[in-house]
């Protein structure tokens, strides 16, 4: 299988698209270590994990507590012997406009949607780069490629992803590390409903938008990261690989 004997660590495990990546990963033969806020998700996705023969690792974990967010990390080594794929999936959507206060600005954005992942792939780039090999796989947003009003703090961090995995590609691809990031589309997951409000606009409104017409299901997000953690993908780094429907390219 395409990750067979591997080690993979995801932030926000516990359901929506990090719950699909460890189901993916550990069908392709990986090991999986899930940590989430909700410490139940966190180990249903576990339990998951180990119908599928691999071994699993959850804990209860808020990302943006840098010293236990750089401890689950050397936990994943010192369990597993290794790390070889690390997501940074844990996230939020948010509506901010532009002239809102800058609370809601900065705990979107420097604090969860942008400063964890990069904390967070540093933490797992050490143990990567003694190692000489691995994967980190960014989860960023088709909103980090245009502008759109009301996410002024969702867009700017997402967008902060994409460049902050391209500078780590360049800074790690020599060292045998691949950094890239994914922009899913519009998913119906438990974030995607929870950052709604009352302006946004209705999901008829919102396929309108997309080419292909649907929403992005939770397998497809998964897909794209087994293939960016696998051989397959071995002179891939540094790309935001987008599975939005064609939503970006139109410029909704």
């Amino acid at each position: 299988m395409k990750l067979d004997g591997r080690v993979a660590g995801i932030t926000g495990g516990g359901a929506g698209f990090g719950r699909a990546m460890a189901q993916a990963f550990s069908r392709n033969g990986a090991d999986v270590a899930i940590c989430d806020l909700n410490l139940d998700d966190a180990e249903e996705t576990a339990r998951m994990v180990a119908a599928n023969g691999r071994r699993a690792l959850a804990r209860k974990l808020d990302v943006t507590d840098t010293p236990r967010l750089q401890s689950f990390i050397d936990e994943i080594v010192s369990e597993f012997g290794k790390i070889d794929i690390w997501v940074g999936n844990a996230g939020m959507v948010g509506v901010m406009l532009a002239e809102d206060d800058d609370e809601g600005f900065s705990r979107q954005l420097l604090d969860l949607n942008l400063r964890a992942v990069f904390l967070g792939a540093q933490a797992a780039g050490r143990h990567m780069l003694r190692q000489g090999s691995g994967s980190i796989i960014n989860i960023a947003s088709m909103y980090g490629t245009r502008a759109s009003a009301g996410r002024v703090a969702y867009c700017t961090a997402k967008a902060g992803v994409i460049m902050l995995s391209q500078v780590l590609a360049v800074e790690w691809g020599a060292r045998g590390v691949r950094v890239n990031s994914i922009g899913p589309g519009y998913s119906d997951t438990q974030l995607f409903r929870k950052g709604r409000s009352a302006h946004s606009p209705g999901v008829d409104e919102l396929l309108e938008r997309v080419p292909m017409e649907r929403f992005v299901t939770v397998d497809e997000v998964a897909a794209a990261a087994t293939f960016l953690a696998s051989d397959d993908a071995s002179f891939v780094n540094g790309h935001c690989l987008l599975v939005d429907g064609g939503w970006s390219p139109r410029g909704a």
